[in-house]
């Protein structure tokens, strides 16, 4: 399991974004997910990857601006859980990250207030030309917490993005049981879906079809 994404601080902030969780032998991307936002994970070094992630000529890849830079970061309990869902169905591949905003935060509800102090920031969302999805599953686990204006603004743009036959969210099979099923776009232009944070835990179990 190997985790690289762009990592830049912002006065005393730090944002991630373009996340590339990689399993087994393969780069090939299997599926995009739409996060609400990073949680723990961090950088392992101060060791740049952009050569290493541009060498391998990946159609997902963005590059980087001077401002930022790819690095190799830790697993999170978030992302481990999501590679080992996807292991059951696949030996190897690439599930790309991305997120209704970009701040770290493992806490949510701080996470949001942060989100409206910093609002301005140039790192805060990412802009629409570098979301790749290179015509894969794109899976909306954003959760049922009510967005406020701004990122139901944020959730409307992946969806827009989204070959409507690609458009699949976290959601409720039966007790304690989640999926990805085909989603269904509401009268608002938003997607409801649960959060993965939550499938994975309390006694719940998510099945990565």
């Amino acid at each position: 399991m190997k985790c690289f994404a762009r990592w830049t601080k912002d006065k005393e902030n730090f944002y991630r974004d373009q996340t590339i969780l990689q399993f087994g032998d393969s780069w090939e991307l299997l599926a995009n997910i739409i996060l609400l936002n990073p949680g723990s994970a961090v950088p392992k070094s101060n060791k740049s990857m952009d050569d290493f992630l541009i060498s391998k000529n990946l159609p997902y890849f963005v590059k980087s601006d001077k401002n930022q830079n790819y690095f190799e970061f830790t697993i999170d309990p978030l992302m481990r859980n999501l590679i080992n869902c996807f292991k059951n169905k696949y030996s190897g591949g690439v599930i790309k990250i991305y997120n209704l905003f970009n701040l770290k935060n493992q806490n949510s509800k701080k996470a949001l207030l942060e989100y409206k102090q910093n609002i301005h920031s140039p790192y805060i969302h990412t802009n629409e030309q570098d979301i790749l999805y290179n015509d894969k599953k794109v899976i909306i686990a954003t959760g049922k917490s009510n967005l406020i204006d701004e990122l139901k603004i944020e959730l409307k743009k992946y969806i827009k993005l989204t070959n409507k036959n690609n458009l699949y969210a976290l959601q409720k099979d039966a007790e304690n049981r989640y999926s990805f099923k085909k989603a269904t776009i509401n009268k608002y232009g938003l997607v409801d879906s649960f959060h993965p944070s939550y499938t994975f835990g309390y006694g719940n179990k998510t099945l990565c079809n």
